[in-house]
């Protein structure tokens, strides 16, 4: 089969449920047949089929991911407890974090665009705030999880 003969796989609904494999308990498959996909060998079924409940939809992981990476810098992370603490404007929060107004604004929209962070204006001056009051909860479990080694 050439190149062009091959078919792309068909991308999945962005809110499809997540493709379940059949899944039987076996021992592991002779050498010849590992090769063919056609079954899974699980050990617990039954914790298998418990976890694939509760997991998301491909596309639900994808939006937990972009927001988790979204926090992904020290400078995101200052301004989400600034945030936390008060309502401000972009240059106090630039001021708070010591950067340009323009370094400010772009990662403030960044945060609204992931849905952490919403806006109030009010006349010319633009009011940011966290829009989850849980946010600052995943910053604390983060404090708290003790460096490796101690």
């Amino acid at each position: 089969m050439g190149k062009k003969d091959r078919k792309a796989p068909k991308a999945a609904a962005p809110d499809a449920p997540r493709h379940r494999p059949r899944l039987k308990a076996r021992k592991r498959p002779a050498a010849a047949d590992r090769d063919a996909p056609q079954e899974i060998a699980v050990f617990d079924p039954d914790a298998v089929e418990k976890v694939l409940d509760a997991l998301p939809s491909k596309a639900e992981a994808g939006r937990i991911a972009d927001r988790i990476a979204g926090l992904a810098s020290a400078s995101r992370i200052e301004a989400v407890m600034a945030l936390s603490v008060a309502e401000l404007c972009v240059g106090d929060v630039a001021a708070v974090l010591g950067l340009s107004m323009s370094a400010t604004s772009t990662m403030l929209k960044q945060l609204r665009g992931l849905g952490l962070v919403s806006v109030r204006h009010a006349g010319k001056q633009t009011y940011y705030r966290l829009s989850d009051q849980r946010v600052p909860t995943i910053l604390e479990f983060g404090r708290s999880i003790p460096d490796e080694g101690t």
